[in-house]
């Protein structure tokens, strides 16, 4: 075991101290003494010569021991001027019996060590012992200090470098570098009303025939190629966005530039300017246009759909068709009545039932979930939910929708431990009732509720002018539900109210899925996805595979699991 004087060395060997003292007989025994311990001395014959030292080196000095009576200027002095600049300077006093008054005024001051004349060996290793600990133990909690500083620092760079990349994911296309949909809805939902604005939707004909013969990487290509052009033939009034996979939004105040003008000019450069070269061959492409013009902002994203629709149905390419609203509005209102009418009755029928679509666990192969899709039987076929789900939302019966699919499938699960999903709407989140409903059902047919997945799409929970189906999703969050967030990346993609809503597992969008084990980009955006995924403890589920190939590239992503054509499609019967 070491001795106190053996431990003092091991602490001040690589110490440094200035020393005070005017008695040159004891200065210079004492100096004898501390050169053992210390591994510099600095040595003054009174407090101004002290103080000159200690100005020249204010940072340079773990201990200072000081005589309080001193010529030119006294111990106490030189105390008062150094705290002045480092109240945190370890200080030993060396001092007569008869100062009484220097040792009161000296604890005034902080001073952490005493040492009585004549000095005695025994009591200087001791006060110099526990002032050397209260300078040890100091500069260990400065650098563990600095060491967390440090790792804080480095810790805020890496969330500050992965939040920027995520807020360009989020905003920015990373083929075109156009901002996305997310920046347009936003520029539009902020667009004051009562003002006339023209948004002009731009699809590229043809494209999933280009990249089937050119390849995904080419296409990327394009894309980037289109969206150079289009700003080349835009002035700067213009706002130029990157909307879904091969279509692009040009904002614009008709009053500045005629709409139909800039639709000709862009039509014409595209039919004469190549694309690109492919095999020494020059490509060219032609672009579809839907236009339309209104003072309300939130309609003129589907009146272009519609106009693009239109322009299609000519079986033409390189077309645009501006928006008509009485005509277009007849030709939907007559397309929707049939189809409500035709909903309705299929209800009244009973005529809805669920397909059942099963889900891989992609490390074991093997299913682990199902998702229930509704189906419309209709003499003999079963009719997918693009031909009636808009009808049922506009006719009022999504929550009839739901029921009826909660009710069936909990009755066909009943007695089973196997998860499964079904997608509720906006609808029925903004009724307190679907809560009541679906805890009668769970109870009626002996439901686990944790063995429930209730899939809502992106609208729900960035939707903050009504706070009621956030508060109802909390509900079911509590009932013990799983909630699944659908097609995310198709929308407005918001990582920030994930966590806050209590999203249970993220459903990558197909438009990332489909060839991404040749689409380089795709496989960072999807690896980006599942990597923040799971640093919020959220599953994440790759949905329509299609190719071996496609659910290789997941699995070396990390996703959880898939479902898609590869594996099985929607069926009737469980398998």
């Amino acid at each position: 075991m070491l001795s106190k004087l053996e431990e003092l060395v091991a602490i001040t060997s690589s110490m440094s101290i200035l020393y005070a003292e005017d008695d040159l007989s004891l200065r210079e025994n004492t100096v004898g003494v501390l050169s053992d311990l210390f591994a510099k001395i600095d040595v003054a014959s009174d407090g101004l010569e002290a103080w000159a030292l200690f100005q020249n080196h204010q940072t340079a000095y773990d201990i200072i021991i000081t005589d309080l009576n001193m010529p030119h200027m006294n111990g106490m002095e030189l105390i008062k001027q150094v705290q002045a600049i480092n109240p945190l300077q370890a200080i030993v006093i060396i001092s007569a019996h008869n100062e009484t008054e220097y040792f009161l005024e000296s604890i005034r001051n902080s001073v952490v060590g005493y040492i009585l004349k004549p000095i005695d060996f025994e009591q200087l290793i001791d006060s110099l012992y526990k002032t050397a600990s209260i300078v040890k133990d100091r500069k260990e909690n400065v650098k563990l200090k600095t060491n967390l500083q440090r790792l804080v620092n480095e810790k805020t760079y890496e969330l500050t470098q992965s939040y920027e990349k995520m807020h360009d994911f989020l905003t920015v296309d990373t083929i075109t570098q156009l901002q996305n949909a997310t920046m347009l809805y936003h520029f539009l939902d902020n667009f004051p009303k009562n003002y006339e604005l023209t948004v002009m939707l731009y699809n590229i004909d043809d494209f999933s025939l280009i990249t089937q013969h050119y390849g995904y990487q080419f296409g990327d290509e394009i894309l980037s190629k289109v969206a150079q052009f289009l700003q080349y033939n835009i002035s700067k009034e213009v706002k130029l966005f990157k909307y879904n996979s091969d279509e692009f939004v040009i904002v614009f105040d008709p009053k500045v530039i005629n709409p139909e003008f800039i639709a000709i000019q862009i039509q014409a450069f595209f039919r004469e300017t190549p694309i690109g070269e492919f095999d020494n061959n020059s490509i060219y492409v032609t672009l579809s246009c839907g236009i339309a013009t209104s003072k309300e902002p939130p309609s003129l994203l589907p009146f272009a759909r519609s106009a693009l629709r239109e322009a299609h149905a000519r079986a033409l390419p390189n077309q645009f068709s501006i928006y008509d609203g009485e005509d277009d509005f007849i030709k939907k209102a007559k397309n929707e009545t049939a189809w409500i009418q035709k909903f309705r009755v299929a209800l009244e029928e009973d005529r809805v039932v669920p397909f059942f679509q099963p889900i891989i666990d992609n490390k074991t192969r093997k299913i682990a979930k199902y998702e229930c899709l509704a189906r419309v039987e209709d003499e003999g076929e079963f009719i997918s939910p693009i031909y009636f789900l808009e009808a049922a939302r506009r006719s009022g019966l999504m929550s009839n929708l739901t029921r009826s699919m909660v009710n069936k499938c909990f009755k066909i699960f009943s007695g089973n431990e196997i998860e499964f999903s079904l997608n509720i709407a906006n609808e029925d989140l903004l009724n307190d009732s679907f809560i009541d409903f679906i805890t009668m059902k769970q109870k009626h047919y002996n439901i686990n509720s944790s063995h429930v997945i209730l899939e809502i799409l992106e609208d729900i929970i960035i939707n903050n002018t009504n706070p009621i189906p956030i508060q109802n999703l909390h509900k079911l969050k509590k009932l013990g539900y799983k909630l699944a967030l659908d097609d995310f990346g198709s929308d407005r993609s918001n990582f920030n109210r994930l966590k806050t809503i209590g999203v249970d597992i993220l459903k990558i969008d197909g438009q990332f899925i489909h060839g991404i084990d040749t689409n380089e980009k795709n496989q960072h955006i999807v690896k980006t996805i599942t990597s923040m995924a799971k640093m919020m403890d959220i599953e994440v589920v790759a949905e329509f595979i299609e190719t071996k190939a496609e659910f290789e590239t997941v699995l070396k992503l990390g996703i959880d699991y898939s479902q898609g054509y590869y594996f099985n499609k929607p069926a009737g019967v469980l398998l």
